[in-house]
Formats: C-alpha cells, structure tokens, sequence
C-alpha cells in the first residue's frame, strides 16, 4: 500500500439542492479516502482573490459542475486550472451531449485522468484519443450503495401501504428512445393499471420530485419501484441533435415525440448508447424493496426474475407482473438476491469506490502542493454566490453572469418554454 498522502481539492457544487446521490458521491471522498480532502464551490463565482490550486498535490473537478458553463465554472477558474502543474481529475456525468465542446474544454484545462460513465468498450468510441490525447479515461457509475441505508432496519414488504411507486423526470426529445422511457413507463403504468388491485404512487411530474430524507422514507414504503436504465440512446457530439429538435419544435409545437423523431432524429438514434445503471437500483436494493423494471443491460449487475421484475417496454406482459407484485415470497426472492449482490459484501459501497479511486492517486499523482493551505483557508471565508433554484431561475442567472442581453434571455425561455410544452401537455 502506497504511503504517500496526497492533498486534493475537489471543486464541487456544495448546495445540498439536487438528487441524494450527488451529496453521496461528493461526501464519500472526506469519509473514505486515506487522502487530505477539501472542498472547495466556484458556482457562481467570477474570481477569487486568495484561491491557489498550488497549495494542493491533486485538483478534482466533479461532476456537479459542469465545466463548459461559465456559471459552473468561469474561465477565470478554467485559466487557473490550466496553468496548475498537479495532477488534474474531471468526473463527468449525462455526457452524451456537446462532446465536442467538452472535449475542447477538457484539453484546455489539460485534464490528466477522466471518469466517464460510458461502459469500457464505448470510452474511445466518445473520448478518443484523437479528441482527448494523452488523456487517461476510466469507467465508473453515477452512483454507489449509500452508507447511511446500510444496515438499517427496513419495513416488512407485507407491510408497505404503496404497491408500486416511481419517480422520474421527463427528458428532452434529443436524448432518444432511452430518454423517452422514464415517462413511458409512467403513462403506460397508468393505461394498464385501470382494473389491477395495486395502490400505486407513480409520477415523472418535476412537482412531485422527492429529495433529501423523504426519498428513501418514499422507497421504504414501497412494495416494488419501477424503473429503467439511466442515460440516453443518442451521443450528441455536437449539439446538433438538440438544434434540430428545438428548431422542429419551434415550427411544430405540438409535435408528438415520435413525429420529432421520424423527422429529425432517426439518423442519430443509436449512434452510440449510453446506458447504465442508475444509483437508485443501489438505494433500492438496501431499503429491501423489490424492483419492477424495463429489461436492459443495467451495467451488467441486474438480471431479469434474478433482481428484478421483468416489464417488457410495451407493457404487453402486464398482467403477469401485477400478480408477480402480489406475491410477496417472490418478491422477498428477488429482493434478498438484490440485496446480497448488489449490497452485501461491500463491492459496490462508497467505501469501495474510494478505495479505487485512492489507488489511481497513488498510482498517478506526485508530490506537488504545500503543507499549508491560508489561501484555501481564506478562500473559504469568500462568500458563496446566491444561486437561484430552478431551471428558469438558473437560465435567467447563468444567462445574465455570462452578460447575455435580456432580450436573448426572454427568447432562451421562450424556446425552453416551447421545447416543455408536449411533456406538459401530454403529462396533464
């Protein structure tokens, strides 16, 4: 075992706003890594008078901060980055979209090692050496098994009010097929439901999202959740699947998913899939709750009436997986394979994610910052930029940080506005 302890700093989005998920992967790196770990959100920011990237041996950017967005990350921070010297490390997450842009902007910075959730044998089909030279790519997952759902006492399936719950979120056009289903297995749930003796609590509306402790109080009180894959069946190198679609829509606003695909995305459908296993399928697995889910690939962990209650896509074996729902020693079946898979023995906890990602510092990484950290430290005391919530309110901010006029403004939400419409209508 290496002895070198190396200081990294992780650039991070510290507001605790989003998915559970994200806090998780952030907090794993101070809980578990043998490493000096600080953190340090530039959202927002356009300057820090006393930030010095030299004081560290290691900088990661995470993937909460999306680096191509000047109000992620301004290019006072991306000069920064490029002119430090240390080992540089970017994880990045939904980058099946602007691969160019990205690609460009991570040679910029002079990135060293990137994390991608493409599957191994995908990486240099997207991030090829010819766009990312000298760049070390690793495969990883967007989420792991949560520490705090280890060994907690769960409710007796029998005993959980809610048959069926799932919650999703509708998903531009431009992501294809794959990003369509999270809200087909909503509507199509409720089509054929009608008759079937289930209490059900399923939604893709962004009202009706669930965070912090409510999430997993919501999967406790579930018998079975619903679900897909993550990701989209369309890489977007780019952009210019997104332009086509937002362009179609501005000219067809009532245009159907399949009319905007039959007309502007079938030559980009499939080009390269970006499928995996989503971090709920862990936070699932560790409540005990059952999974009912579309078939897929799911990174090679889950297997159909193995782990999980096969829905075919078009529903068509639907009254076989209600009754499958009712049962519950089947459903106890699947769930403690799940579980001993997927969470016991530790091989995919937070813990064992970190454990990696130390080795590859210590396999990279070299001695590089100081000892002392007064300019992290005073840093620190810079205060945080109050970002608005929502995708309308973070539009309008990143929009006016980047002095876009407000008349290109009011058009974005316009064309967003339009670009929401048949999810809206079609969710009603």
């Amino acid at each position: 075992m290496a002895s070198e302890r190396f200081s990294i700093l992780i650039l991070t989005d510290m507001r605790r706003t989003g998915a559970n998920t994200i806090s998780d992967h952030v907090d794993a790196f101070k809980e578990y890594s043998r490493h000096e770990i600080y953190y340090y959100d530039p959202l927002g920011r356009t300057t820090s008078a006393n930030l010095e990237f030299d004081e560290f041996d290691v900088v990661v950017l995470h993937y909460s901060i999306y680096a191509i967005r000047d109000g992620y990350l301004h290019p006072f921070f991306r000069a920064k980055l490029a002119k430090y010297q240390g080992l540089k490390v970017q994880f990045i997450q939904d980058d099946y979209r602007w691969i160019e842009q990205m690609c460009a902007c991570i040679r910029e910075m002079g990135i060293h090692l990137l994390f991608t959730l493409y599957a191994p044998e995908k990486i240099d089909l997207v991030y090829s050496p010819s766009r990312l030279p000298g760049v070390t790519k690793f495969s990883t997952l967007a989420g792991y098994v949560p520490q705090n759902l280890l060994n907690k006492p769960t409710i007796p399936i029998a005993s959980r009010p809610i048959d069926v719950g799932y919650r999703g979120r509708e998903l531009p056009f431009w992501l294809g097929h794959l990003g369509q289903e999270k809200t087909n297995i909503v509507k199509a749930f409720h089509r054929h439901v009608q008759g079937h003796p289930l209490k059900h609590d399923v939604s893709c509306k962004e009202e009706d999202r669930i965070y912090g402790a409510d999430w997993p109080k919501f999967i406790e009180s579930c018998k079975t959740m619903l679900g897909t894959e993550s990701g989209s069946s369309i890489t977007d190198f780019d952009g210019s699947a997104e332009t086509r679609v937002l362009e179609y829509l501005q000219e067809h606003p009532d245009a159907s998913y399949e009319e905007v695909h039959a007309a502007v995305l079938s030559p980009f459908e499939g080009n390269v899939v970006h499928n995996c296993i989503s971090p709920r399928a862990f936070e699932t697995a560790a409540l005990r709750t059952a999974m009912v889910l579309f078939p897929g690939e799911y990174s090679g962990l889950l297997e159909p009436w193995v782990h999980y209650v096969p829905l075919e896509k078009d529903l068509a074996n639907f009254t076989e997986v209600a009754k499958a729902i009712q049962d519950t020693d089947l459903l106890m079946t699947m769930v403690n394979r799940a579980y001993d898979d997927l969470v016991g023995g530790g091989r995919y906890s937070y813990r064992t994610f970190i454990a990696a990602f130390d080795a590859i510092i210590d396999r990279y990484a070299t001695p590089h910052g100081v000892t002392s950290k007064t300019k992290y430290e005073l840093a620190m005391q810079e205060p945080l930029i109050n970002v608005p919530m929502g995708w309308r309110g973070r539009l309008r901010w990143l929009a006016e940080t980047a002095g876009v006029p407000s008349w290109l403004v009011r058009k974005l939400k316009a064309v967003a506005d339009v670009m929401l419409r048949p999810f809206q209508r079609r969710s009603a």
